[in-house]
């Protein structure tokens, strides 16, 4: 009985380290000729390796390492750590998916130039300037669901130019989850334009926006001009951003 137990105990672990020990080069030829993302001077293995490029459409990665924590299979999840580079910017994040196809990122740090940012979201007309720092906590999101997230958005030194550019100062952008809805509540300080309100994602893939925006003593008479175009003035002065609908209209 104890040679079986000992036969069967060397063959699991003989399992176990074959799998550990994949080479990550054979399976990321499968990626790169299977796929629209190229991955290159990879070295290590499947689950604790290294890619010195990684592309995919507009968007480069340099020096990008992964680890797999490999204990949350034991909860239904698949998890990675990921470590990368973006525009000279780090890049980290927890990311998987569990059993049940809801994916997810923990612990979530970036920055962009958010000139790079509207380039990405293909926004048109206006320039966008400054830098975002993105810190998500935890994002949860599942294919025909709205997406669920924790955090917080920063945008310092922000700008929009569109006929004439107008500073928003520092953007800070709050992320919270409640009955299934996400909720952003919108502020800033300095600059032109003095911003606060709240946007929402609800059930049923709808939006609501409800925001102030209130001219500076420094905002031009071409800003305050700009602000009607998409707000209605109100009798103090200020600006009201109020939207509601339905996502599908506008993605």
């Amino acid at each position: 009985m104890k040679k079986r137990y000992y036969f069967l105990t060397a063959i699991l672990s003989y399992f176990i380290l074959l799998i550990a020990t994949i080479p990550a080069k054979p399976v990321i030829d499968l990626i790169n000729d299977n796929s629209p993302v190229t991955i290159q001077g990879v070295s290590g293995t499947v689950w604790n390796g290294k890619a010195y490029i990684i592309s995919t459409d507009n968007m480069l990665f340099n020096k990008t390492r992964w680890s797999f924590n490999t204990w949350k299979f034991l909860i239904g999840k698949i998890a990675i750590d990921i470590d990368s580079h973006y525009l000279n910017n780090n890049i980290t994040a927890e990311l998987g998916t569990s059993f049940t196809g809801r994916y997810f990122a923990n612990e979530l740090s970036a920055k962009i130039p958010a000139r790079e940012t509207a380039l990405l979201a293909n926004i048109p007309l206006a320039q966008l300037d400054g830098m975002i720092s993105v810190n998500i906590a935890h994002a949860q999101w599942k294919q025909g669901e709205l997406p669920l997230a924790t955090g917080e958005i920063k945008w310092n030194n922000a700008a929009v130019t569109v006929a004439d550019t107008a500073s928003l100062g520092d953007v800070l952008i709050t992320l919270s989850e409640s009955e299934q809805q996400l909720n952003a509540k919108i502020t800033n300080q300095g600059g032109d334009i003095k911003i606060s309100g709240t946007a929402e994602l609800i059930p049923e893939k709808n939006y609501n926006v409800d925001i102030k925006l209130s001219p500076t003593a420094t905002a031009n008479n071409n800003i305050r001009q700009s602000l009607g175009f998409f707000a209605q003035k109100q009798p103090n002065g200020e600006y009201l951003l109020k939207r509601s609908g339905s996502l599908d209209q506008i993605l």
